[in-house]
Parts: structure tokens; C-alpha cells; sequence
């Protein structure tokens, strides 16, 4: 199989929707459970970024500068819990800026500075609160693709239309809402029931 032929079946409408579904409710019922795997991830996706970066004005080997700079990035971000907590809030400050004050991208900034340090401080709440509202966006965002056909790399091309694409109607609107409440509490009554079993 071509490497061509990969990327195509990788990001084919079903392979994409599913990974949408199965990350959004891993993330909304355990998200803070499994933290240090999301955090490896996102350590990963950052390091892939950092690769492509290097390739383009330094390095020549493509390959090998990436996939060095992806692993570094995973191993950095899983060892050290820090890094995974300012980018979770970064990220979710960031997405809440551009949704609230969309011609303003300097409040977005702002507000992923912000979230970042928030985060830091208020580690279990916030990390609850905001895998459950990335994960219930993941899911509402992969039934708003799957009912309109639309496809990844329409959401790619623009990504700020991500949230008018979630919050398209009351059904969405009620989805989200749902799944944002029930991954808080089942998150909550996870982790109680794990420190009364201690």
C-alpha cells in the first residue's frame, strides 16, 4: 500500500467520524483518567508541527525529522503533566476567544494565555470541565459531518466555523449540552468512587 493510498483510507468520511466518536467520549467520560495518554497525544501533535517546521526551513530527511520531533514531543509531554495542563487550557481559551469575539483574535490569545495558567492552578476541575466540553464537541461536530456529509478538510479549511457548525440548531445545541453534563458528572462520580476504594 502507497503512502498515498494511506493518507486517502486515513481520512476517508468513516475512518474520520468514528475517530471523532471514539475520541469525544473517551475524552467527555474519562478524560481526566486518562490525561497522561492525552497529554502524550497532544505532546505528539505538537511535535509533528515542530517537525514539518524544522523540514521546511532547516532539515532535508522529512521522515526522520518528523517522527524524531512527534516521539520527543509524546515522551516530553506524558513525563511531565505541566505541559499537557497549559495546553489542554491554551487550547480550550483559545477555541472560547475566537467563538465569543470571532473579529478579535488577540482576545483569543489572551484568552489561551489565560486558561493555560488557570489550568496550571486549578488542575481537576478545569481539566474535567474541559475534556468534557472538547469531548462532547468531538462527538456533536462528528453527527453535524455525518448528517450534512460534510468532510475534515472542509473543517480544516476554516476551522473558527467549527462552533457555528456545532451550535447549528437546538438538537445540536441539546447534544452538547448532554454530553458536556453527563462526562462532568461521570468524571466526578469516577473519581469519588476511586478515592473511597483507597
Amino acid at each position: 500500500m502507497q503512502l498515498i493510498e494511506i493518507a486517502e483510507l486515513l481520512t476517508s468520511q468513516p475512518a474520520v467520524l468514528s475517530s471523532l466518536v471514539v475520541i469525544g467520549l473517551a475524552l467527555c467520560l474519562i478524560g481526566y483518567r486518562i490525561f497522561r495518554v492525552y497529554s502524550a497525544v497532544i505532546g505528539f501533535l505538537i511535535g509533528v508541527l515542530a517537525g514539518i517546521y524544522i523540514v521546511v526551513n532547516y532539515y532535508e530527511n522529512a521522515v526522520v525529522a518528523i517522527l524524531a520531533s512527534a516521539l520527543a514531543g509524546a515522551v516530553l509531554f506524558a513525563l511531565i503533566d505541566e505541559f499537557g495542563l497549559i495546553a489542554t487550557g491554551a487550547v480550550f481559551g483559545y477555541f472560547a476567544g475566537l467563538y465569543f469575539l470571532p473579529e478579535y483574535q488577540i482576545y483569543a490569545l489572551a484568552l489561551a494565555a489565560l486558561f493555560g495558567l488557570i489550568n496550571l492552578f486549578v488542575e481537576k476541575p478545569m481539566t474535567v470541565i474541559i475534556t468534557s466540553v472538547l469531548g462532547a464537541s468531538s462527538i456533536a461536530l462528528a453527527v453535524h459531518m455525518g448528517i450534512t456529509g460534510m468532510h475534515i478538510y472542509d473543517v480544516i479549511a476554516d476551522p473558527r466555523r467549527t462552533f457555528d457548525m456545532i451550535f447549528s440548531n437546538m438538537y445540536f445545541n441539546l447534544l452538547w449540552f448532554t454530553l458536556v453534563i453527563t462526562g462532568i458528572i461521570t468524571q466526578y462520580v469516577a473519581h469519588k468512587e476511586e478515592v473511597e476504594e483507597e
